[in-house]
């Protein structure tokens, strides 16, 4: 199966390098291609839709050529991550905004080729923007300036995993394993793909 692995340059090792397990460099040329949206040089609030137009038109274009060599594409989205480490509350609003509509556009492309779409993340940022009183839970405030104090560590909330498959291919069995994690997704995407992962996936 031909693959591609794109993004922009701040999460560019997370589809290459760390996706295969922290190994610099392509297995076989012949069967994956590494494309890399250089990134802005600028805050990431000053620009919080980042590059996930230019990275959303790539992809869509790969699953729409009408010769689609490509059977499994993986791609990252660094806005919720990198503007989320911001804390600025309105750049992140943008930046989650913008991966919404680019993975509506992704989605109608997926359903026009007869795809289906795994969407995750690695962990949570943008979901939880201020820090909170351990006590009680309540909001955080600055003492200087009586706002909401800004969150901008990685949050601990569960990430959730979206399977879409609008043409109803899949004849998929969830693991009846407990615990498992973004590790085992690769077992799922390997079975959505027709294959048997190895015991230890």
């Amino acid at each position: 199966v031909r693959q591609m692995a794109i993004s922009e340059t701040q999460k560019f090792g997370h589809v290459t390098y760390f996706f295969n397990g922290n190994r610099s460099g392509q297995f076989d040329e012949d069967l994956e291609d590494y494309v890399e949206v250089p990134s802005d040089r600028v805050p990431f609030e000053q620009r919080p839709w980042m590059k996930a137009a230019e990275i959303t038109d790539k992809v869509v274009a790969a699953i729409l050529r009408r010769r689609n060599k490509y059977g499994f594409i993986r791609l990252n989205y660094a806005n919720g991550d990198m503007v989320g480490h911001t804390g600025i509350f309105p750049a992140v609003r943008i930046a989650v905004e913008t991966v919404d509509l680019c993975l509506g556009r992704v989605m109608k492309a997926v359903e026009a080729a007869g795809g289906i779409l795994v969407t995750t993340a690695d962990h949570g940022n943008s979901d939880d923007m201020y820090e909170r009183e351990k006590k009680t839970g309540a909001v955080a405030l600055d003492p200087r300036t009586g706002q909401p104090k800004p969150k901008t560590a990685h949050s601990l909330n569960p990430v959730p995993c979206y399977i879409y498959d609008p043409a109803g291919r899949a004849r998929l069995r969830l693991s009846a394993q407990k615990d498992l994690g973004i590790s085992s997704l690769a077992a799922t995407c390997l079975k959505l793909l027709g294959y048997e992962p190895p015991a230890d996936y």
